[in-house]
C-alpha cells in the first residue's frame, strides 16, 4: 500500500486544494497571547502551517464565544481553535478569485 500524504483529505476539500495548501506550507504566523494558545499551535501544525511564533508577550486576539462556556479548559481548547480557523480562512482567502 502506497502511503498517503498526511494532509490528502485536507487538500481534496475544495476551500483547500493543492493552491490552498501550498499557502498554508509557505504562511509564517504568529500565536499570541496564552490563553488557547497551545491548541492554535497545534490546529495551525496538523493543517501544514510550517513556521509559527508562539508569542506569548503579546495579546491575543479576544475570543467572541468566551461566555458560552462554564469551564475554563474548554474555554480555552474552543479559544485556540476558533484563533487558528481563523488564521487559516484568512490564509486560504488569499488569491482565491484565481481559483
Amino acid at each position: 500500500m502506497d502511503a498517503e500524504h498526511p494532509l490528502t483529505r485536507q487538500i481534496r476539500l475544495a476551500e483547500v486544494g493543492i493552491a490552498g495548501q501550498a499557502r498554508l506550507a509557505a504562511a509564517s504566523l504568529e500565536v499570541r497571547g496564552r490563553d488557547g494558545s497551545l491548541a492554535e499551535l497545534v490546529y495551525l501544525h496538523r493543517a501544514g502551517v510550517e513556521r509559527v511564533a508562539l508569542r506569548t508577550d503579546r495579546v491575543a486576539v479576544p475570543f467572541s464565544h468566551e461566555a458560552l462556556f462554564r469551564h475554563d479548559d474548554a474555554r480555552r481548547l474552543a479559544a485556540g481553535a476558533w484563533r487558528a480557523l481563523t488564521q487559516i480562512r484568512g490564509i486560504l482567502s488569499q488569491n482565491s478569485d484565481s481559483r
